[in-house]
């Protein structure tokens, strides 16, 4: 039994030492060598810090950065990934939660590392940490571990406007590991191409599944991002053949019609999740990839990543809804009141240091009332089609009430994605005027888009305003960012 993630570190390098893990434009490190970093920089934290003390990581995404991360794990702590380039005021309102014992800076930002003194002694530059292993501690602190103990804390957007820490467990990551890898068809030849930041919960997949498969990540660049027809060029230069990558990256690609010209053909697996995938972006992949695999994931970080999934295994109309699908293996998926809601060895134990909220969220089953057994309350609304696959309707807060009628922003959204001439769209509701306001990307103008919206929308739920920008801003995940969109078209309203 499977009770340390290290574990399957240890038998990658011992299978296939010279293979390379993790690789970067700067670099790579294979299996034996991340392991022998890993071990170096875990003794010396060891000698530092207490078994299941928080180390924050403060470098950019790299091998060396996951040669870090796994050095904390070895030590017996648990690891957060800390963006060098996030806002100071969110990195100290993460450390103020966190209170790290450790913190390990990357050797391009040890300027920083004096700055830190106030949440800890302990702050060291991790290139340059311990060129020795103490197996002997190292040992010790593995026997005395158990898969209950905390893996990392991955912090996301708090509605309080602090940043809330998802503790997440050895069991619970490889409970999902050991799903993805027969369910998704992982092996040793995939080769990822990486976009999601280490801080966000959907590069677990790339990174634990890479290391119990014995397979190879790219970090791809995120300068690339900006430029589809050069991604493209890229991961087929690197013969990448799967990918998990947000929707909204997927649906910037296919509007840029890089997909025509330069299809990735190489690419076997298509993943996504994180957003809502529109029809039209699946369908415009499908037809540059007819071989690909495509499959609609959801799950939020509190739940380990993901809880359902969609294997694509019919065509849809650009303006149709995907499924989000079943429930993946010993993961259980409820409906409560029309909340999606899940129980299972999946489950985070709790936001860090954040009682009330992690009561608030992790509540009891009501289904299991003789017996406590505990849910999660993810705060989106779902139901069931026909086929009896679950359908994501938006979230609870997304859902509004204008002159008597419950609207949901999420099916005006779905409506304007099979527009043609909108490339991304985000509605929200101006509480004070009672106004629904679309923002989107694109060439169609207002006049076309209220049509459009007649045909298909009850009245009651027609936008009121309409607001076209260049492009729409996004979180650093690649999610669109619906907080900022709401906040600057306060300040200003562009001409349609």
């Amino acid at each position: 039994m499977t009770r340390n993630v290290l574990e399957w570190l240890e038998e990658a390098a011992l299978a296939n030492p010279d293979a390379v893990a993790f690789e970067d434009d700067a670099g790579a490190m294979t299996f034996a060598a991340l392991l022998g970093r890993a071990k170096e920089i875990g003794s010396y934290i060891a000698s530092r810090a207490k078994p299941q003390s928080a180390v924050a990581v403060f470098m950019d995404k790299s091998p060396a950065c996951v040669s870090a991360m796994l050095g904390a794990v070895f030590a017996g702590c648990f690891y957060t990934p800390v963006d060098p380039s996030m806002p100071w005021k969110r990195i100290g309102l993460t450390l103020d939660t966190l209170k790290p014992a450790f913190i390990l800076v990357g050797e391009a930002h040890k300027d920083a590392a004096p700055g830190f003194a106030a949440w800890t002694r302990n702050v060291a530059v991790a290139e340059s940490i311990g060129r020795g292993v103490d197996d002997t501690v190292l040992e010790n602190i593995r026997r005395n571990s158990i898969d209950a103990d905390l893996l990392y804390v991955l912090f996301t957007s708090g509605s309080t406007g602090s940043p809330k820490g998802v503790s997440i467990t050895h069991r619970a990551v490889i409970d999902f590991v050991e799903w993805a890898r027969g369910a998704l068809g992982i092996d040793c030849a995939c080769r990822f191409g990486n976009q999601a930041p280490l801080y966000f919960d959907n590069s677990v997949l790339d990174v634990y599944c890479a290391i119990r498969a014995g397979a190879y990540v790219l970090f791809i660049p995120y300068k690339y991002f900006s430029f589809p027809g050069r991604l493209l060029g890229y991961i087929a230069s690197r013969q990448v053949n799967t990918i998990f990558w947000v929707p909204s990256v997927l649906t910037a690609v296919a509007n840029s019609g890089a997909l025509d010209t330069q299809p990735p053909l190489a690419l076997q697996r298509v993943y996504f999740c994180g957003e809502v995938m529109p029809a039209r972006t699946l369908n415009a992949w499908r037809k540059a990839l007819p071989s690909a695999r495509c499959v609609n994931m959801y799950g939020p970080t509190e739940i380990t990543d993901v809880c359902t999934y969609y294997d694509v295994d019919r065509d849809f109309a650009d303006g149709e809804d995907l499924p989000i699908g079943r429930a993946r293996a010993n993961t259980r998926v409820m409906l409560v009141d029309g909340e999606i809601c899940v129980t299972g060895t999946c489950l985070s134990p709790g936001y860090y240091n954040a009682p009330e909220l992690t009561r608030a969220a992790f509540v009891q089953n009501p289904l299991r009332p003789g017996i406590h057994e505990v849910m999660y309350k993810t705060g989106d609304l779902g139901r069931y089609n026909e086929r009896g696959e679950l359908m994501f309707l938006g979230r609870v807060d997304s859902q509004i009430k204008r002159r008597g009628f419950r609207i949901e922003l999420g099916e005006i959204e779905g409506t304007l994605m099979a527009a043609a001439g909108v490339e991304e769209c985000c509605c929200f509701f101006d509480a004070i005027g009672e106004k629904i306001i679309c923002v989107y990307a694109g060439t169609a103008n207002q006049k076309e888009l209220r049509a459009l919206l007649k045909e298909r929308l009850p009245k009651y739920m027609l936008p009121d305003d309409y607001a076209r920008v260049g492009v729409l801003p996004k979180t650093g995940n690649g999610k669109v960012d619906r907080a900022r969109i709401k906040r600057e078209y306060a300040r200003e309203r562009p001409v349609v």
